[in-house]
């Protein structure tokens, strides 16, 4: 063969394969198969999910409010997981926040000297609603910002929440749905 007649059936061979990877794709899909880990299921055999109200214990409002979005928005993009009110849900979601340690408020001059910025502290228990067991539980969830991560933390008595604080209550939140799904 010359090298001519060679690329094009390399050409063909490469369109080929292309058509049929396409091809796989469209009749997985519409088998109804989920891909593993895009949509993970809930414990226990659970269908729904409630987060109950986040309890604050750390003297900074609204992170409650933004980490409940957060965790709701989460859980709603998952298509296997429904989330509904607290009576009606297979499981619930009990999640505490126990502590923010700013550079003002918290940390200590080690941190800060190491270039922590910021650390949110918390924790969580999820139960079964019919059994009243509890399905997974953290004592000790822990999400920080290191110096490199980010802009400076705006100072705490700040009645908006800023950049870094926003980015600990993601993390939070993905650390927290990311446990649900893979601890139990």
């Amino acid at each position: 063969m010359n090298s001519c007649s060679e690329f094009k059936f390399k050409k063909i061979v490469l369109i080929l394969n292309y058509i049929l990877a396409v091809g796989i794709i469209i009749l997985i899909s519409s088998c109804g198969y989920v891909i593993e880990g895009s949509n993970p299921v809930l414990p226990n055999d659970a269908k729904s999910i409630a987060v109950l109200p986040i309890q604050n214990n750390t003297f900074k409002g609204g992170l409650e409010t933004d980490l409940s979005e957060k965790l709701k928005s989460l859980l709603q993009n998952n298509s296997s997981v429904k989330l509904l009110p607290a009576g009606q849900a297979d499981l619930q979601l009990n999640v505490t926040l126990l502590s923010l340690e700013l550079p003002s408020s918290g940390l200590s001059k080690d941190q800060v000297s190491k270039g922590m910025q910021a650390v949110l502290k918390g924790k969580a228990i999820l139960k079964d609603r019919s059994k009243g067991n509890t399905v997974w539980g953290e004592k000790k969830i822990q999400v920080k910002i290191a110096e490199s991560e980010g802009n400076q933390v705006e100072n705490a008595a700040s009645l908006m929440l800023s950049g870094n604080i926003r980015e600990l209550i993601n993390r939070f939140a993905q650390n927290l749905y990311d446990s649900i799904f893979t601890n139990f």
